[in-house]
């Protein structure tokens, strides 16, 4: 009897986690640079969706995104996250290890200063509400995302993490890249990528840069080379 023919390959679905002061839609230039090669999602994180009670837990928000991707029949996906989101992705890569592939990462915040925390719910404050209804997301919420920050310290989880990282900062963003570099140090499956003239949302200042990364990355067939 002849063989039966080769499976194709079907890549994993992509998770698009947002940063703070972001809502899933700052995704769309993104998704619109990557193109159709996969699956994507875009949820709202727990504690930052709008009807959500202000408020917000780490560990609570990475429940959510694996309930959500179980509830889609999804048994693994590979992510890309920013900001808070990206801090969610590697809690969830230490929780529920089996559900997460390859991670694309930007300004994770695993053990923030508080001076970074003060300046940041500075900034914060500054935004007009306007750009804030118009992201649709509230200045409570977010900065109760930058209260619950305080004194977190993720870094000896980090040992646990086995999935392939790739660590992106914006070369604007000097806080940034030297946050990257420090935590490529502590996980040892991690390289670094600085975007060229981005800051530190670079899924909104570079879309276009952070897919073709993102692509070459997560379609590695040795990611760890």
């Amino acid at each position: 009897m002849p063989s039966a023919p080769d499976q194709p390959h079907r890549p994993r679905p992509l998770v698009l986690l947002h940063g703070l002061g972001q809502s899933p839609i700052a995704w769309q230039d993104f998704v619109s640079a990557y193109g159709a090669g996969r699956p994507m999602t875009a949820p709202w994180m727990k504690g930052l969706r709008p009807k959500d009670p202000v408020g917000f837990d780490l560990a609570a928000a990475a429940d959510g995104v694996a309930d959500e991707l179980e509830l889609q029949g999804v048994r693994q996906a590979d992510f890309v996250a920013v900001s808070v989101g990206a801090s969610v992705a590697l809690r969830l890569a230490v929780q529920r290890p089996e559900l997460v592939g390859r991670l694309v990462l930007a300004g994770a915040l695993v053990r923030p200063g508080r001076g970074a925390l003060r300046l940041q719910k500075i900034a914060m404050r500054l935004v007009p509400e306007g750009k804030l209804v118009d992201a649709g997301v509230s200045r409570p919420r977010m900065l109760a995302v930058l209260d619950a920050l305080k004194g977190f310290d993720g870094t000896e989880s980090l040992r646990d993490v086995t999935a392939p990282v790739l660590l992106v900062a914006g070369s604007k963003d000097k806080a940034g890249v030297t946050a990257a570099q420090a935590l490529s140090q502590q996980l040892p499956t991690a390289r670094v990528q600085v975007v060229d003239g981005a800051g530190s949302l670079v899924n909104t200042e570079s879309a276009r840069e952070l897919a073709d990364l993102a692509h070459a990355f997560l379609d590695d067939t040795d990611p760890a080379a």
